[in-house]
Formats: C-alpha cells, sequence, structure tokens
C-alpha cells in the first residue's frame, strides 16, 4: 500500500500522549483516597477485583476490534473511557459507581494494551522504517516512566486537591493525551485496513470470526511468534511480585513504612536504565537474550527473596531493569513476524499471556510465603524457576532471528 503519513507529526502526537497518560497522579493514592471516605478494604479489593476480571475478558476482543474496525478509533475510544472513568471517581457516591469506574478503566487500558504498539509500529512502517521501532518504543517507554515518576509527587498535594480534585486533575491530563491521539493519522499498510471504511455492520460478526481463524493461523504457522509469547509471559511474571512482596520482607526486616516509597523509585530508575541499555543493545539471538536475562531476572527474583534489606532492593532493581531490556527486544522480534492485519490481536495475547500466568503465580507465591512464615520464600522459588527457564536453553543451538 502506497500510503503516507507525516510521521513527525504522529511521532510527536504518540509522545504527547505517552507524557500525559502518564501523569497517572491517582496511581499512588487512590487506595488510601478511597479509605479516607470511608470504604473498607475489603470494599477496595472488590473493586480492583473487577478491575481485572474485565482485563481479563476484554483485552484479546479490545485487540480484534483495533483490528478491524482501526487502531486510532479504538485509542480515541479508550481515552474518552479513561477521562469518564476520572469524573465517575471524581462523584462517586457508592460502591457500585466505584466498581462501575474501575471496569470502565480496565476496559480502557485493554484498548490501549495492543493498539497502541500496533499503531506506532505500522506507522514506522508506511515508511519503511520499522528498524526503528525500537528506538521509538524506548523513547515512549522512558517518556511514561518519567511521567509518571512526576504524577507520583502529586501524592504531596493530598491535603490541597482532596479526592474529588485528584481525580479532576487526572481527567484533565487525560483529556490531553486523547487530543494527542485525535490528532494522529490511522497509519494504513494492507489493503484490508484501507477497506475498513467500506464494509458493513453486518459483515462484523463473519469478520471476527475470520479475524480469530486468521489469527490462530499465524500463531500455527509461525513458531517463532508462540515462542516470543511465552517468553515474554514466563520472564515477566517476577516484575510485579518482586515490587509488590519486597514491600512486606522490608517491613519484616524493620523497614518503617515511610521508606517504602524508596524502592518503588529505585525501580523505576531500574527501568529507565535498562530501557537505555536495550536500545543499544544489538540482539542476534532472541534464544542467547532470554537465557541471559532469564537467568539474570531469576537471581534477582532469589536476592528479594533472601538477601538483606539492600541486597533484596538491588534484585529488585535487577529484575526491573533487565526485563525491559528483554521485552523492548521481544516486541521489535514479534512485530516483525505478524502481520499487520492481526497485529494488534496478537499483542493482546501476548499481553493476556502474562495476566494468565499471574492469575496462579501470585497466590502460589503468597501460599508458600506464608507456609514458611517469610514473605521471601515464595519468591526464592519463582527465582529458582525463572533461572531454570534460562538453563533449560544453555545447551541448545542459539537460532538466528
Amino acid at each position: 500500500m502506497d500510503h503516507k503519513l507525516n510521521l513527525k507529526k504522529q511521532l510527536a502526537c504518540i509522545y504527547t500522549s505517552d507524557l500525559f497518560s502518564g501523569l497517572r497522579i491517582t496511581d499512588a493514592v487512590w487506595v488510601a483516597l478511597l479509605a479516607a471516605r470511608g470504604f473498607s478494604l475489603w470494599e477496595i479489593g472488590l473493586a480492583e477485583s473487577v478491575y481485572h476480571i474485565v482485563s481479563l475478558f476484554c483485552e484479546v476482543p479490545s485487540g480484534m476490534a483495533a483490528d478491524l474496525l482501526g487502531r486510532r478509533k479504538t485509542l480515541l475510544s479508550g481515552g474518552v473511557l479513561t477521562v469518564t472513568c476520572n469524573l465517575l471517581m471524581a462523584f462517586a457516591p457508592n460502591l457500585f459507581t466505584i466498581c462501575l469506574a474501575m471496569g470502565l478503566n480496565a476496559l480502557a487500558m485493554t484498548m490501549f494494551s495492543g493498539t497502541f504498539t500496533a499503531l506506532v509500529y505500522d506507522s514506522l512502517k508506511t515508511e519503511g522504517r520499522e528498524d526503528e521501532y525500537i528506538q521509538v518504543s524506548a523513547n515512549s517507554s522512558q517518556i511514561s516512566m518519567l511521567a509518571n515518576a512526576i504524577g507520583s509527587l502529586a501524592s504531596l498535594l493530598k491535603r490541597f486537591l482532596g479526592f474529588a480534585g485528584f481525580y479532576l486533575l487526572s481527567a484533565a491530563f487525560e483529556g490531553v493525551s486523547t487530543a494527542a491521539l485525535a490528532l494522529m493519522e490511522e497509519p494504513i499498510v494492507t489493503a484490508a485496513q484501507a477497506n475498513r471504511e467500506k464494509h458493513a455492520l453486518r459483515t462484523l460478526p463473519e469478520q471476527f470470526r475470520q479475524l480469530v481463524r486468521d489469527s490462530l493461523h499465524v500463531l500455527h504457522t509461525c513458531p517463532m511468534a508462540g515462542k516470543l509469547i511465552a517468553s515474554s509471559a514466563l520472564i515477566s511474571v517476577p516484575s510485579y511480585l518482586t515490587k509488590m512482596f519486597l514491600q512486606q520482607r522490608l517491613v519484616e526486616l524493620g523497614w518503617p513504612t515511610e521508606l517504602l516509597f524508596l524502592p518503588l523509585l529505585l525501580g523505576g530508575l531500574a527501568c529507565v536504565a535498562g530501557t537505555e541499555i536495550g536500545r543499544r543493545v544489538r540482539c542476534r539471538s532472541m534464544r542467547r537474550l532470554y537465557t541471559a536475562c532469564a537467568l539474570l531476572c531469576g537471581v534477582g527474583t532469589l536476592l528479594v527473596g533472601a538477601a538483606p534489606a539492600w541486597g533484596g532492593i538491588l534484585g529488585m532493581m535487577l529484575v526491573q531493569g533487565v526485563l525491559e531490556v528483554y521485552l523492548l527486544h521481544e516486541s521489535q522480534k514479534l512485530n516483525d513476524a505478524i502481520p499487520s492485519d492481526q497485529r494488534a490481536t496478537l499483542i493482546s495475547v501476548d499481553s493476556m499471556a502474562y495476566s494468565l500466568l499471574m492469575i496462579p503465580a501470585s497466590p502460589l507465591v503468597g501460599a508458600v510465603g506464608d507456609a514458611f512464615g517469610q514473605a521471601g520464600a515464595g519468591l526464592a522459588l519463582l527465582g529458582g524457576v525463572i533461572v531454570l527457564s534460562g538453563v533449560a536453553l544453555l545447551g541448545k543451538k542459539p537460532q538466528e532471528s
């Protein structure tokens, strides 16, 4: 397809959206804000459960919608839902409204997860510049990470903003992000994408069925795609769990709760550093890269589970940084391996695979910790599993990719 777009403008819109959507000023304080309004911990936990349930069931359908209806339309819909969610939270009178807002937020996030990556990659592909994806993705990630760090400082404004103020300001930031998305162009790289507008609504069910068949065909005929999806899901399991259980370990080791922000801050800096390293690493074999990253992630997870306080923090930083290196290259290779017409769908499958592993992994790691009376016991076991997944590839012949 000979469809050109203004790539400079497209990237400016993408980075602007990253910046303002990354200023998630409610993320660090939403539990405290709800508790201050009188909601109990089980009610807050119920709202969080609603979020994850909606995420699980909507992840792949949202990617399919992006492939069939357009990535720009899907992103705009997600942006509008995010603004709506923040407005609902600002004025929520009861638990039902809170759960509704959390569900809408989860639906919005699924609209972004695979779609944004697909739009970025295909925007580059329209200009024949797919090999620059790692650089653009690294820029995007670092802007989001820095925005997250700035947004976390908003907790200092709690006495001035109040509950509604936080969510109204967040809605304003998301509104700017959505406006940037509206200025983007839809990248067109295949004939099917060019003909989206010509399809009648009554044909959508059959199109969805065909997209499912085509996506399954890609996974069947492209073993590399399935291996990449499985590898990223497995190696990503320690990402959240190391941050989550490290806090409990530090409390067990005598750290005051006032200092628990420090590991999160250092973990964020490690992510930025990992992204910078990742963009400079030249990957000739994903098998070799996985082996190295799995060994490092496994060791880092073991440190979080068994080392003294600062050793655990360094272990968590190692996990976060190494994951950024691997996932940056995994995303490039996966996008290279899959067709544009099924891109958002298969990237959503990539995201869902991680969620499916996290469903059993989270309680199992916690249960092992409870059984041994130490929060780090489950992490030590998880670290061993990740190390073994890397060791298992050591004796195999590297595949060039």
